[in-house]
């Protein structure tokens, strides 16, 4: 039960926001509000009617929300998920751990960031778009980077890497999963990107050939498994320090932001990296980028700049501490780089090996009713099967799918999770 105090707070809040947008120009297009109790937090969510919103980026800039707060006295911030709004925090905010271990069960297509307020994060490829990330050395930048390469290998994507520095991604140099080797010039970035590209073209080729007149990745597989041709793999582009480069190379911004805008209908996906972002930068990538990821940096106009008020504002002492503009403050998941440097193994969920063993057991025979008998529902059971039969792990015989070789050794054998070869409990973020 929230107190009655509470709710006289919560009330004078909803009579004020409208006023706080008409200030800005906007127009205070409130559907409704609601008082909740979230993991311990009192939150008052005001929510916007989508049709009567113009310009979605305008309602999230972060010089209006740090208006908001000031004006309001309390915490605000951007909801996108489930429809566009604002939280106000009316309660002081639970603690995050320190350090969140990467959890070695993650199902595959599922990408895990950390643990926010809310519990665990954890999305689709698909959902978590391109993704900017920001954070000075130390902040826990780089182990991030290599939180999303690892769950890329471990999903069968292939990988475009440019490290400008060479200490991100030294361990991956002779990859198999590379499309070409690692950039580490600004000559070799603009290739790569250009690389991605060509790419890019490939698959529209290949699109246009499809008789299903795909649009995304998965209706393109989905008929190439049907027919036989070649299954494209999704591809991770990561340009780390793209600041850097991109602030004096205009020609480097612009495919970049070409590829990014281009990018996703073909199951490509870019990961822009930096210490700091200037406005040019972040004005030729932010309308693509889909999720803000800002470890500790030096400046709060920046943060504010990529929708992450509040990231100047991280102690040093909390490496792998970011703020999000989708989740708020995560802990993001840690995960030792020497998980990097040999093969990575795909790890099957608990309940995905239940399912696999229960194949073998009937003669390696699955399919979507018989899933639905074991208890799972025919929209999840038709996804991972996909996501099965896109790796090579179940093969089609007709009208019927069978439990490759492959899939068969993983579920058969002893699985222990992986963890870091570390024990000890310091955060390494650099």
């Amino acid at each position: 039960m929230i107190p009655r105090r509470m709710q006289r707070v919560a009330e004078g809040i909803a009579y004020r926001m409208p006023g706080v947008l008409a200030k800005r120009r906007l127009k205070p297009a409130f559907s409704g509000y609601f008082l909740t109790e979230v993991n311990g937090m009192t939150l008052l969510i005001a929510r916007l009617s989508a049709a009567q919103v113009e310009t979605v980026e305008r309602y999230l800039d972060g010089d209006l929300l740090e208006q908001m707060r000031l004006e309001l006295g309390y915490p605000v911030y951007p909801l996108r998920r489930n429809g566009l709004g604002y939280a106000v925090l009316l309660s002081s905010l639970p603690k995050l751990p320190r350090r969140v271990e990467y959890p070695p069960d993650t199902p595959m297509g599922q990408v895990v960031i950390g643990q926010g307020y809310e519990g665990m994060v954890s999305l689709s490829w698909n959902d978590l778009g391109h993704v900017l990330v920001a954070g000075q050395t130390g902040s826990g930048k780089s182990v991030f980077l290599r939180l999303l390469v690892y769950q890329a290998l471990r999903d069968g994507m292939n990988l475009l890497l440019a490290d400008m520095d060479q200490a991100t991604f030294p361990m991956l140099a002779s990859h198999p999963a590379l499309m070409m080797p690692i950039a580490t010039t600004a000559q070799d970035t603009l290739a790569l990107i250009q690389r991605g590209l060509e790419e890019c073209d490939r698959r529209g080729r290949l699109y246009q050939e499809s008789e299903g007149f795909p649009g995304t990745l998965e209706e393109y597989n989905q008929d190439a498994r049907a027919t036989g041709k070649e299954v494209l793999p999704r591809i991770l582009v990561v340009l780390d320090e793209f600041s850097a480069i991109a602030t004096h190379e205009s020609q480097i911004r612009m495919e970049a932001a070409r590829l990014g805008w281009r990018g996703r209908k073909f199951g490509i996906q870019v990961v822009f990296a930096a210490q700091e972002f200037t406005k040019e930068v972040v004005g030729a990538v932010r309308e693509q980028v889909n999720t803000a990821v800002c470890f500790r940096v030096r400046s709060g106009e920046m943060a504010k700049r990529v929708h992450c008020a509040g990231a100047e504002r991280i102690s040093p002492e909390r490496p792998g501490l970011a703020i999000t503009d989708r989740w708020g403050a995560v802990q993001t998941c840690f995960l030792d780089k020497s998980l990097l440097t040999g093969t990575v193994a795909p790890v099957l969920s608990a309940e995905e090996r239940q399912v696999a063993q229960m194949a073998l057991e009937h003669g390696g025979h699955i399919s979507i009713p018989k899933m639905v008998e074991w208890g799972w529902s025919e929209w999840r059971a038709r996804r991972l099967l996909e996501e099965w039969e896109m790796r090579g792990w179940v093969v089609r015989e007709g009208a019927n799918r069978r439990i490759g070789a492959k899939l068969a050794v993983i579920a058969s054998n002893p699985q222990t999770p992986q963890t870091a070869s570390n024990p000890s409990n310091r955060w390494s973020g650099e």
